[in-house]
């Protein structure tokens, strides 16, 4: 007895002796009979070296990091979807909603294919300001709190699909993360504790809301029971954490093969030559990593491709497997941490050589499913105190095991069969080539991801331009796009300035295409720019030009104090491209700012006229026409 006793944790409480002999009797449950005899420390060591591992502190990282995703996304959209969906903004999302309404005969059915809860409540500026602002709420108990349930995880990834649904008609949310982060939400929902049978009260057990609380060591031992047991129903699915694995895997090795194949300049290890000055919003490390030695931007790329190429297949391993020799579950074990740390290790850098939205940010998630407790309490001691207590929970983890798994098999099997067209994109089968942000299935539960399949070698800026008499042009400038070449590039990840974003597609070439078909909002701008009243505002509108908020706060200052509140308008409006390129390397600026304390300003880019994209422009009869020639 004394062995077996000498591998469970030590506890403070004072026991009766009706209590040793049960611990004792439970103690022979769950340590096999070779250790009960006083063999050395080295069989001892093997048995808990090979006991099922823990995974609480990855749980409570990831849904704390869900948290802040959803919350830093809900705050873009509080911030800027009235003024690109808004019914003054440059997209109204009600329109679209009213025609998307017309085509299916009930809500369900419209559900099925577009999931909103506007199939059952009106799309207003109101109701969809509202959604944004529960869900930021929402997002923010979860981060900053703590407190999570299955209902509030599912709660917040409908309300984001409702946002995401509702830009359908334009391309402000058509990016690679809003199914990325819909993915990884929907997995979430798992995590948590799940409804479960209690067969001893005979009842149904929703777990409605759990909360993390540090352990009790010195309370009564019926109030440390009952704390182990909500613990042990608050323990993550060893399928779901793999399922989380999953989706890294096929970000990665989606990533790395889009690359391959479909630019030649990453084969040829060419692209990070150019790449951080092409990006669409580069921060001032950028101006660090464009000029560095082209040697070592090429053996970057050869980093680039190791990692989402082949490091990508370590995260697969299983941490654990029942009945397997110890040393090959640890060598597993090791295997998928390493792969981990490396996928979470590349997202740090990447997001340290540019602004790329959340997307970086929420790639480290699924990372963190890698973990298990024991190497986040040795990496991360903060938080070790917080599940100290998890190898007491082990004798009872056969009870949880297997009311998860009625739940987690059918997840993992029908994940597996909505995997199957994925898996042949990434394969090419049956002659296609591979797409990337691409999603299969309506509710966007597995989809394709990929990013910079093709890289500009060379970086054209639209430069948005008002006049008051088609002679003399003052630029108009954006949060965080290069505009003014002396600005300091701003660093705003993992906020998404999706107007930014957006305007930086027209950059590609030929400019008129993307302007015609993906970026047509730019020419609804340019009419509310130069239109003194808007055709659906009323005396009602709180705010009759939300669209001001998605440009810079010194733009938008002087639109108002110059125009707008002063009942007047610029007269003409028009968008040329320049060729912008990096002046000189970050060190270089940082030393002539401090040499010259700050009385000269810094020149970050050189910038050199290229073509015009819409020429002088002005509103006729309320809408946008062609500026008399002796304006242009």
């Amino acid at each position: 007895i004394d062995s077996k006793l000498s591998v469970m944790p030590t506890t403070t409480t004072t026991n009766t002796d009706d209590d040793v002999a049960t611990d004792k009797k439970n103690d022979d449950r769950w340590i096999p009979s070779s250790f009960s005899s006083n063999k050395n420390n080295k069989i001892i060591s093997a048995a808990t070296s090979n006991s099922i591992l823990t995974y609480h502190t990855a749980k409570w990282l990831i849904l704390r990091g869900m948290g802040a995703m959803y919350a830093v996304a809900f705050w873009g959209a509080v911030r800027q979807n009235l003024g690109l969906l808004g019914q003054h903004g440059l997209v109204p999302a009600r329109e679209y909603w009213q025609d998307l309404q017309h085509r299916y005969d009930t809500a369900w059915q419209g559900f099925h294919h577009h999931p909103s809860v506007f199939w059952w409540i009106p799309m207003t500026d109101a109701t969809l300001q509202g959604l944004h602002q529960t869900g930021l709420v929402l997002s923010l108990i979860v981060s900053v709190l703590g407190v999570n349930s299955w209902v509030l995880q599912g709660v917040l990834w409908m309300l984001y699909f409702s946002v995401v649904t509702s830009a359908e008609g334009s391309a402000f949310y058509q990016y690679g993360w809003e199914s990325q982060i819909l993915e990884t939400g929907f997995l979430t929902i798992f995590l948590c504790a799940l409804p479960y049978w209690d067969g001893h009260s005979k009842c149904l057990r929703l777990c409605l809301v759990e909360q993390w609380r540090r352990p009790a060591t010195h309370a009564p031992r019926l109030e440390q029971q009952q704390q182990q047991q909500q613990q042990q129903q608050q323990a993550p699915s060893y399928l779901v954490l793999w399922l989380f694995r999953w989706l890294l895997f096929r970000i990665s090795l989606g990533a790395g093969l889009i690359k391959i194949r479909g630019s030649s300049c990453w084969t040829q290890k060419t692209c990070l030559h150019y790449h951080f000055e092409t990006q669409p919003l580069p921060s001032a490390t950028s101006f660090l990593f464009h000029f560095l030695p082209q040697l070592w931007q090429s053996r970057m790329v050869d980093v680039d491709l190791w990692v989402q190429l082949y490091t990508s297949w370590f995260v697969l391993l299983p941490t654990w497997i029942p009945g397997v020799p110890v040393a090959v579950n640890n060598a597993s074990r090791t295997v998928a941490r390493v792969g981990g740390c490396i996928q979470a290790g590349f997202m740090v850098g990447i997001l340290l050589s540019g602004n790329f939205s959340f997307l970086n940010h929420l790639t480290i998630i699924p990372a963190l499913a890698c973990f298990d407790d024991a190497y986040l309490r040795s990496v991360l001691p903060r938080f070790a105190h917080l599940f100290s207590h998890s190898q007491q929970q082990q004798p009872q983890r056969r009870t949880i095991v297997s009311r998860n798994l009625l739940i987690d098999l059918p997840l993992l099997l029908y994940i597996g069969y909505l995997s199957s067209p994925v898996i042949s994109n990434l394969l090419q089968l049956n002659g296609t080539r591979q797409v990337m942000n691409t999603s299969f299935d309506p509710f966007r539960l597995v989809n394709t991801y990929g990013a910079f399949g093709s890289v500009g070698e060379k970086r054209y800026e639209p430069i948005v331009q008002i006049s008051d008499d088609g002679v003399k042009w003052r630029e108009l400038e954006f949060p965080c796009k290069p505009g003014n070449v002396t600005r300091t590039p701003c660093f705003c990840a993992p906020y998404h300035y999706r107007l930014d974003w957006n305007i930086w597609f027209l950059g590609f070439k030929p400019h008129k295409a993307y302007l015609q078909r993906r970026e047509s909002w730019l020419f609804r701008l340019l009419e509310k720019l130069l239109a003194l009243e808007d055709s659906h505002a009323t005396s009602n509108t709180a705010t009759p030009r939300p669209w001001l908020d998605l440009l810079d706060m010194t733009t938008r200052q002087m639109l108002q104090s110059q125009y707008y509140h002063v009942k007047r308008a610029p007269r003409y409006a028009k968008v040329d491209m320049f060729h912008y390129k990096m002046a000189a390397p970050l060190h270089r600026i940082l030393y002539q700012q401090l040499t010259t304390s700050g009385k000269q300003q810094a020149i970050w880019w050189k910038r050199q006229f290229e073509e015009s994209l819409v020429p002088p422009v002005e509103v006729v009869d309320g809408k946008l026409a062609l500026a008399r020639p002796s304006s242009r």
